[in-house]
């Protein structure tokens, strides 16, 4: 019983547990590798839809409620439900008696500090676009496939990572997928 939990994907820390993994630093943040190099598609595909999800409903909201409140305060209240939530979830973990699954650094506290700031900063852009009137079937996929794009790109700079002749022709029928939905003038659902 026991075995068949620690390979689903919400124990993906426990799952790291039972094998050797040591720490490395690559671009300032913490990476896990083990013996067994990548986890699993099995253990992560779930945990990231979830978080695709979460992603789409956050911009969804984000649309919904851009055409009244102004951004900035949306993209203050927003950090603050956000820390708040995280501060509920760490306050719970904690009373359970778990401990971090990564030992907290201060190079690893700054560059959450900079994520914060890029998320924020983010969020603000995203209620701004959509306050514009923009669709959100236009504006989510230019900044969430752009965020791909870029993201690839910061990997291969930044953080040295590399990418296989399939894994770029992914990233150029992304770009092409978004030149794609950019330059489709769509119409607004109401008529």
């Amino acid at each position: 019983m026991k075995a068949a939990a620690s390979s689903h994907p919400l124990h993906f820390d426990r799952h790291f547990a039972k094998i050797s993994v040591s720490t490395s630093l690559r671009g300032g943040a913490a990476v896990l590798a083990s013996s067994t190099g990548v986890p699993p598609l099995k253990l992560w595909i779930g945990p990231s839809l979830l978080c695709a999800l979460s992603y789409a409903l956050y911009n969804i909201f984000i649309k919904k409620a851009s055409s009244s409140i102004d951004p900035l305060l949306g993209g203050a209240l927003l950090q603050f439900v956000a820390a708040l939530l995280g501060t509920l979830l760490l306050v719970g973990k904690r009373a359970l008696g778990k401990s971090a699954s990564v030992p907290t650094r201060a190079n690893g506290v700054l560059w959450a500090i900079a994520a914060g700031a890029a998320v924020g900063a983010a969020e603000i852009l995203s209620f701004s676009i959509s306050s514009m009137g923009v669709q959100a079937m236009q504006s989510i996929p230019i900044v969430i496939g752009g965020s791909v794009l870029f993201g690839t790109v910061l990997g291969t700079v930044v953080l040295k990572e590399v990418l296989g002749v399939r894994g770029w022709s992914g990233v150029i029928l992304i770009a092409a997928g978004i030149a794609l939905v950019g330059l489709d003038p769509g119409t607004s659902g109401l008529h």
